[in-house]
C-alpha cells in the first residue's frame, strides 16, 4: 500500500510530506483548495505526462516521492522482477523529478528508470480513478477493457494469443491488397526498379572505391608539385652542390664522434645514434628516387578518375551518401522486384499463410468468447449485487456480449464475423434502474449519479480479483447525495478492509465513513499562495464535516448531531465487516 506521498515545488505545493495508513482515508477541503493538485501529483508521480506547468512558480523543478509497503502483496513480486524491479526492505519508493527546462527523470530504489517503467509499476500498485472518469462508462468501446480486466492469468494469455493471430491476419490481408493492387501501378514499379537496379549495376560499384579514387585524383592533379618536392628533397639529403649533403655531413659527424670516443666512452652512444640517422635517411633517400620515378603527370587518367567519381556523385545523389548504402539499396529494391514480378507465387503464398491463421484464429477467439461469456456472467452478478448495497436495489445489470457479422472476417459456426485485436466480442453494458424497465446501453438511461456508483461497484468487484493494494477515488461522490451517498460511503468501508482506498470527496455522509481525514487547505502570507494537506482528530474534524454537512453556519447542535453520526457510523462499519 502507499504510506507515504512526499510533494515539493508541485503547483500550489511549496513542500509537503504526508504518512498514509490501510484503510480509507478521505481528503476533503474548500473548492479550490488543491485537492485536484495533490491527485495530479500522484498521476505524475506513478508515470503520466509531466509538463513544466506543474512546477511552483519561481523553482527550477519539482520533486515527488511515493513510498509503497508491498508487505501483504507477495503475488506481485514476480511481476514486479519481470519488470526488473526488486523491493528493498518489502518497499518500493518511487521518485520523479519535473524540470522547468531539460530533462525530467525517474527512478525506482534509487535507480533511474524510463518513465514507460514508472508507469507499468504504478500501474501494478495503484488503480486511480480521476475526476468525471466515470463518463468513459458511456463509450461502449471501452466495456471490453472493464470486462476483460477480471480475467485471470489464463484468460489474458489467450488475449495476447488473439491479438498476435489479429495482428499477423491484418498483415496478411495488407500484403493481399498490395499484391492484387492496379496492374499499371506494378508495372510502373517494375519500370522504375528495374532502371535504378541496372543503373547501379552498370557502374560496378566497389565499397570504398571512392575514397581510394579521391586519394588518386589529387595525386594526379598534383603531380609536378609532388615530383619536384621529391626531386629537391632527394637532392639536399643525398645529391652534393655546394658543400656536402646531409647525408654525407652526417656521416662526417658521426666518424668524428666515433673516432674522439676513444677518448670519452660518453660519445659512443652518440655515435651510434648519428649512424641509426644516417641509415633512416639512406632509406628516405631510397624511396624518394622511386616515388619521383613512379609520379608523373597523366591527364588521361585524371579525366578517367574524374569522370569516374562524378557517375559516383550522381548515384549517392540518388540512392545513399556512400557506395555501402547505394548497395544495400540495390539489395533492398532488388528483393521488392522480385516480390512484384513473382506476384502471383507471393499471392499463393501470403493466402495459404492466412488461411492457416484464419483457421487458429478462429479456434482461438472462439474459446476467448467463451471464456469471456462466463466472465460476464460472473461479473454481472456480482455488480448487481454491489448495486443494491449502493442503493439500488431494483437495478438490472447486465453484460451483453454480440458479434458483427463481416464478409471479409473468420468463420464462427458457420458464420463469417469480425475480428478485432480483442476478439470477436461487441461487449456492452445494460441496466435498468427502475422496477418493470428492460435493461437499456448506460449511455441511453444513466445519470451522473448513476453512472459513478456503477463505477464503484465495478472498482469493487475488480479490487478483488485485480490484487491492485490502493484504489484511488477523485470525486466517485459526482452526481449522489443523502441516503446513496451514505451507501456509496458503507461500500467504500467495505471495499477498504480488503485493499487501501483513498478518497477525495466533498460530501459529508460519505467522509464519516474514513478511517484517516485529511484537510486540504489553501493559504497566503500576501506573496504567495501555498496548499497544504494535515490530518484531522478529535474535534478538528468534527469542525470539518459539519462544515461539509451545514456549509457556512455550524452550530452547537450541528457539532452534537456530527458527533453523534460519528459514533453511529463507527458502530455500522463493525458491523459491515463481521
Amino acid at each position: 500500500m502507499l504510506t507515504e506521498i512526499y510533494i515539493e515545488n508541485f503547483a500550489l505545493i511549496d513542500r509537503l510530506t504526508v504518512s498514509l495508513g490501510s484503510g480509507l482515508t478521505v481528503l476533503t477541503g474548500e473548492t479550490g483548495a488543491g485537492k485536484s493538485i495533490v491527485i495530479d501529483a500522484i498521476n505524475v508521480l506513478l508515470g503520466e505526462r509531466a509538463g513544466a506547468e506543474f512546477v511552483r512558480t519561481g523553482a527550477s523543478r519539482a520533486v515527488l516521492q511515493a513510498v509503497f509497503d508491498l508487505a501483504d502483496c507477495p503475488h506481485l513480486l514476480p511481476i514486479l522482477a519481470e519488470l526488473g524491479v526488486e523491493p528493498e526492505d518489502g518497499q518500493i519508493i518511487i521518485n520523479r523529478e519535473v524540470a522547468r527546462e531539460g530533462r525530467n527523470t525517474a527512478r525506482i530504489n534509487g535507480r533511474t528508470c524510463p518513465v514507460n517503467v514508472v508507469r507499468q509499476v504504478g500501474d501494478l500498485l495503484v488503480d486511480l480513478h480521476g475526476q468525471h472518469e466515470h463518463q468513459s462508462l458511456l463509450r461502449e468501446d471501452n466495456h471490453i477493457d472493464f470486462l476483460d480486466a477480471l480475467g485471470d492469468d489464463a484468460f489474458q494469455q489467450l488475449k495476447s494469443e488473439v491479438a498476435t493471430l489479429a495482428r499477423r491476419r491484418a498483415g496478411c490481408k495488407r500484403e493481399l491488397h498490395e499484391l492484387r493492387s492496379d496492374a499499371r501501378d506494378r508495372t510502373r514499379a517494375i519500370d522504375l526498379l528495374s532502371y535504378q537496379i541496372e543503373e547501379i549495376d552498370k557502374a560496378a560499384l566497389t565499397a570504398g572505391e571512392d575514397v581510394e579514387l579521391t586519394a588518386e585524383r589529387s595525386r594526379l592533379a598534383n603531380a609536378e608539385k609532388l615530383h619536384a618536392a621529391a626531386e629537391e628533397s632527394y637532392a639536399i639529403l643525398y645529391e652534393a652542390t655546394d658543400g656536402q649533403s646531409v647525408l654525407d655531413a652526417l656521416g662526417t659527424a658521426e666518424m668524428q664522434l666515433a673516432t674522439q670516443s676513444r677518448y670519452d666512452a660518453d660519445l659512443e652512444p652518440l655515435a651510434t645514434s648519428l649512424r641509426s640517422a644516417s641509415e633512416l635517411i639512406a632509406d628516405v633517400c631510397h624511396e624518394l628516387a622511386e616515388y619521383r620515378e613512379r609520379v608523373h603527370f597523366d591527364p588521361e587518367r585524371l579525366a578517367e578518375v574524374d569522370e569516374r567519381l562524378n557517375l559516383i556523385h550522381i548515384l549517392q545523389r540518388k540512392y545513399g551518401e556512400e557506395i555501402e548504402i547505394i548497395l544495400a539499396y540495390r539489395q533492398e529494391r532488388a528483393a521488392e522486384l522480385h516480390k512484384l514480378t513473382h506476384f502471383e507465387e507471393r499471392i499463393d503464398e501470403v493466402q495459404a499463410e492466412l488461411n492457416a491463421i484464419d483457421g487458429k484464429l478462429a479456434k482461438v477467439a472462439q474459446e476467448l468468447s467463451t471464456a469471456r461469456e462466463r466472465l460476464a456472467t460472473a461479473m454481472a452478478s456480482s455488480v448487481q449485487t454491489e448495486l443494491e448495497h449502493l442503493g439500488m436495489p431494483k437495478a438490472i445489470f447486465r453484460v451483453d456480449i454480440q458479434r458483427q457479422a463481416d464478409a471479409d472476417g473468420i468463420v464462427i459456426s458457420g458464420e463469417p464475423v469480425a475480428v478485432t485485436a480483442q476478439g470477436i466480442d461487441l461487449v456492452a453494458f445494460h441496466l435498468s434502474a427502475n422496477l418493470g424497465e428492460p435493461p437499456r446501453p448506460l449511455a441511453k438511461i444513466a445519470s451522473g449519479g448513476e453512472l459513478s456508483r456503477i463505477m464503484l461497484a465495478l472498482k469493487a468487484v475488480s479490487a478483488r480479483d485485480a490484487g491492485v493494494p490502493t484504489l484511488i477515488f477523485d470525486e466517485i461522490d459526482t452526481g449522489i447525495g443523502g441516503r446513496t451517498a451514505e451507501a456509496v460511503g458503507e461500500k467504500l468501508a467495505q471495499v477498504a478492509h480488503g485493499v487501501q482506498v483513498i478518497c477525495v470527496t466533498h460530501l459529508a455522509q460519505l467522509a464519516f465513513y474514513g478511517d484517516e481525514h485529511f484537510l486540504i487547505e489553501k493559504s497566503s502570507d500576501g506573496e504567495r499562495t501555498n496548499s497544504t494537506m494535515r490530518w484531522l482528530t478529535g474535534e478538528e474534524r468534527v469542525a470539518e464535516l459539519a462544515r461539509l454537512q451545514a456549509g457556512g453556519h455550524i452550530s452547537e447542535a450541528v457539532l452534537a448531531h456530527i458527533r453523534t453520526v460519528l459514533s453511529e457510523v463507527q458502530a455500522k462499519k463493525q458491523q459491515l465487516l463481521i
